[in-house]
């Protein structure tokens, strides 16, 4: 029987709750410490749409990877039916670079309609199966699901951890101080706050931005859906009304909004679609912190007794789960 500490609430965080949870490995007591207002949790600011987007095995280790994911991620929401996870269709459409675009979606056909949207001119468009995930939602199932371990969850950001011979050291923003046999660093881009002894691996990976669009009380239909087109992407909520336009890529970690960007992948959706869009003045603008590992991969790496898991900029839901799977094994 030993002690755990996870460091983030995200999907990294809380994917490895559920997992633990699966996996009935006999831990005496489980502390997960996070603190969006402190450290922002990019989890509940991402458009969160789970597809292979056309992905096949064979031409790259990352691909595989996503692959696995999307398997094992569908596994998940067959057998363990969860809360905020929603069956859709994912269309991918192009205007340009067609010739590319038609290799990695060979099955795609020229159209001028999905769904009861229309374009405002024939687009070669292609489907597949997705998953829609509403991030609150979701991750409280994750939490409920786990609720059974001997757990405490810690609204507090860790400023300092330190492996003494007796254990894992950690002190908090609030002056808590506890040991802990073992700790996992699951904090998103916040991961590189700890990276005593790593430093070498987690100096590669770099905080990179991305913001988008959310229109309330939008009304597109009975159905939800996801549209990338040309690279821009139209996510739509059919229970909660809500729709999504996005998404810009800056690196860095300042959390302010490229408005511009914004304003011009808005237009370029408009003038593909014979619906009109919300008024730009009504969107709210949300911002996410993700880190960009090497080749754009996870990373799983150990020191000791401690442990960083990341690196979910391609796919994080389905990534989360499936990398959550592969670290709980190891204990």
């Amino acid at each position: 029987m030993t002690s755990l500490a996870i460091i983030g609430g995200g999907i990294a965080g809380k994917s490895l709750l559920f997992a633990l949870a699966k996996s009935k490995k006999n831990f005496s007591h489980l502390t997960v410490f996070d603190s969006d207002s402190f450290a922002h949790t990019c989890s509940l600011r991402s458009t969160a749409v789970v597809a292979a987007r056309g992905l096949t095995s064979g031409h790259s280790e990352l691909g595989d990877l996503l692959i696995a994911s999307f398997n094992t991620f569908s596994l998940h929401v067959q057998n363990d039916l969860p809360d905020g996870v929603f069956p859709i269709t994912q269309f991918s459409a192009a205007s340009t670079k067609l010739d590319q675009f038609k290799q990695r979606y060979p099955e795609g056909k020229s159209s001028r309609q999905f769904l009861d949207l229309s374009f405002n001119q024939d687009l070669y468009l292609a489907q597949e199966p997705a998953y829609l995930i509403d991030p609150a939602i979701y991750l409280k199932w994750l939490s409920d699901e786990s609720r059974h371990l001997p757990l405490e969850l810690k609204n507090d950001f860790v400023m300092s951890v330190e492996e003494l011979p007796q254990g894992i050291e950690i002190k908090t923003n609030n002056g808590h101080v506890e040991l802990f046999d073992s700790v996992i660093f699951a904090g998103g881009a916040s991961n590189i706050f700890w990276r005593e002894g790593i430093q070498d691996d987690l100096n590669k990976v770099k905080p990179v931005q991305g913001s988008y669009l959310e229109f309330k009380h939008a009304d597109f239909g009975v159905r939800s859906f996801s549209l990338t087109l040309d690279g821009d992407n139209l996510i739509y909520h059919a229970h909660t009304k809500k729709l999504l336009l996005g998404s810009t890529t800056m690196p860095g970690q300042l959390e302010i909004a490229p408005v511009s960007s914004l304003q011009e992948i808005y237009q370029r959706l408009q003038s593909h679609l014979q619906t009109t869009l919300p008024d730009f003045a009504t969107a709210e603008i949300k911002i996410g912190i993700r880190e960009k590992a090497p080749k754009r991969s996870p990373y799983m790496l150990n020191q000791g007794k401690r442990w960083w898991i990341g690196g979910y900029y391609k796919n994080g839901y389905s990534l989360g789960y499936h990398w959550a799977e592969k670290l709980i094994s190891k204990f």
